[in-house]
């Protein structure tokens, strides 16, 4: 567990899939990920076993409520832009509701001290599709740079976007 004034990071559970449905149905979060939104708690519970199940994944829980708000994680090897195992790529998305309230600067900032910190980390790498301004905004603010634009990003949204790649090194 991962900490910061006003969150936990804590592994997800399939405790969470009530949660994380109620958080990733709105239009205005997976798919900015490049990810549709989740269609009913069933699917929620596949998306966590699938995709948000290893080490470094985190659920972002509000330390005066407990309520889960957010997801933030490290993904290395062939699930990273960098493709490397040393140099991880960081993901996160919020809820709708807690946008713009200085949640995954937060998160952010803790994610990247495990790294550089407790993992050892290089660098961590940042991947954007183009038309997502606030995520650029956040990894460009926390010293990321750009590498490269990838005109093919993968989505799982049944089409490919320009996807920016970034790197933070430590």
């Amino acid at each position: 567990m991962l900490e910061t004034k006003r969150l936990y990071l804590k592994n997800w559970e399939a405790e969470d899939a009530p949660a994380f449905f109620r958080l990733t149905q709105s239009p205005h979060v997976l798919p900015a990920a490049g990810c549709p939104p989740t269609k009913d708690e069933e699917a929620a519970l596949q998306a966590l076993h699938e995709d948000y199940s290893a080490k470094e994944e985190y659920k972002l829980v509000l330390k005066d409520s407990g309520e889960i708000i957010g997801s933030i994680g490290l993904r290395f090897g062939e699930d990273a832009c960098s493709e490397s195992f040393q140099e991880p790529e960081v993901g996160f998305w919020l809820g709708e509701a807690f946008q713009g309230c200085g949640y995954a600067s937060e998160a952010l900032e803790a994610i990247l001290r495990h790294a550089r910190e407790d993992l050892r980390c290089p660098a961590v790498w940042g991947c954007h599709y183009e038309k997502n301004h606030r995520s650029a905004r956040l990894l460009e603010k926390f010293g990321f740079a750009s590498v490269r634009v990838n005109p093919q990003g993968d989505t799982r949204l049944g089409y490919t976007l320009p996807e920016a790649e970034m790197r933070l090194a430590f």
